[in-house]
């Protein structure tokens, strides 16, 4: 595979304060990913947008030209969009999450340790020929401190291709503030954008993986243990061992890829659905093929007639192996709601007939397992 280049940035501060000054709830790290040959064609890209939108200066999301310009903010990401081809890697933190009086969260050395950690591992999982390159933080002697932490905390040669810089060293850099910004104006409530749907339509199609800090299937029951959050290892393991093996015995490519993906977050979030979207960009980098949302359900659809026992949720449009007997019970539950109306509407024309026939044409006296299956729905009304 071709070595690609990282470059990261983020929007908000370490600050765990109620009375933070910026009112930052939520801290975004983002990495856009360019391909080694695309290099120089996104410094020219870069410099066409400053020149065509910002009078020559740098791209900052937080700049005066920006900040409140949203007119000339969608304008900027459609153009980098269009004009060049990359993904994009997000991190969100809520920091209402965080432990604020306990912890060494609060201080912002520990904050920015502990966030490159998670940020950088994500992206390292992704690819084997890289260069990482970071905005830079604080002090330089904070950042070969950071960068001996990370190296102790990764186990590999990672390191050899990482760097802290700065936006001006390494322009780039510009399009990760840019996107970090950009994305904090969706997540923050305070600094929410009316264009915010508009933000995420343009760069969701670049998206690869965009993760949570708690994760955020955990929020919504951070206290509470429930049936949901609980791995059951047997169901856990019969469903990852049939999807393994049905990846060795698969040809085509893109069911493949699809099957790779689940399994990953299976391991690395069980609970986590991988959204729609995540899965036809990553069919799109990877494989260098374009999909439309139903020919991924259709190849879902596929799968699950293999014996995959993959669980949707309609409501975060997203795909998930089931780990536990909830998520079982969710697939079933799926398909009932469709089968029992069906059933319903067999019973009611078979009734039609056998009423104005006066019983000399009754259908599902001449289709056994149909006429069980409307009976056993029928003794469930008794």
């Amino acid at each position: 595979m071709e070595r690609v280049y990282i470059f990261g940035d983020e929007f908000g501060t370490s600050s765990l304060n109620n009375n933070d000054v910026k009112n930052i709830t939520h801290f975004v790290y983002s990495a856009i990913i360019i391909k080694a040959s695309n290099l120089d064609k996104a410094r020219r890209v870069r410099d066409e947008i400053s020149n065509k939108f910002l009078s020559g200066n740098k791209i900052k999301s937080s700049s005066k030209s920006l900040r409140n310009n949203n007119k000339r903010r969608l304008e900027i990401l459609n153009y980098l969009i269009s004009n060049l081809d990359f993904t994009v890697h997000i991190l969100v933190i809520n920091k209402d999450e965080l432990s604020k009086e306990h912890g060494g969260l609060r201080f912002k050395e520990v904050f920015y340790k502990y966030f490159q950690k998670i940020f950088i591992g994500l992206i390292n999982n992704n690819y084997n020929d890289f260069k990482i390159v970071m905005d830079s933080l604080i002090s330089e002697d904070y950042h070969a401190d950071l960068k001996s932490y990370l190296a102790n905390q990764i186990s590999n040669s990672l390191f050899d291709n990482y760097e802290m810089s700065n936006d001006l060293s390494e322009p780039l850099i510009q399009f990760a503030d840019l996107i970090s910004g950009s994305f904090g104006r969706i997540v923050n409530p305070s600094f929410e954008s009316e264009i915010k749907d508009d933000i995420f339509n343009i760069l969701k199609s670049r998206i690869i993986k965009t993760s949570f800090f708690p994760p955020k299937d955990k929020l919504s029951h951070y206290k509470k243990l429930e049936e949901s959050e609980i791995i059951n290892y047997e169901i856990y393991n019969i469903v990852k061992i049939d999807a393994e093996d049905l990846i060795e015995q698969e040809t085509d490519l893109i069911h493949k890829h699809v099957l790779n993906q689940l399994l990953t977050y299976q391991k690395i979030s069980p609970k986590h659905f991988v959204y729609t979207y995540e899965l036809l960009n990553s069919i799109k980098y990877y494989l260098g093929s374009e999909i439309s949302t139903e020919n991924l359900r259709i190849i879902i659809r596929d799968l699950r007639y293999k014996g995959i026992i993959i669980v949707s949720n309609t409501n975060k449009g997203g795909y998930k192996l089931a780990v536990n007997k909830n998520d079982v019970y969710q697939y079933f539950n799926h398909y009932l709601k469709y089968v029992i109306p069906m059933l319903q509407k067999v019973d009611i024309a078979n009734s039609i007939f056998k009423s104005k026939t006066v019983g000399e044409f009754i259908p599902l006296e001449d289709m056994d397992s149909l006429k069980k299956l409307v009976e056993s729905l029928t003794k469930e009304d008794v």
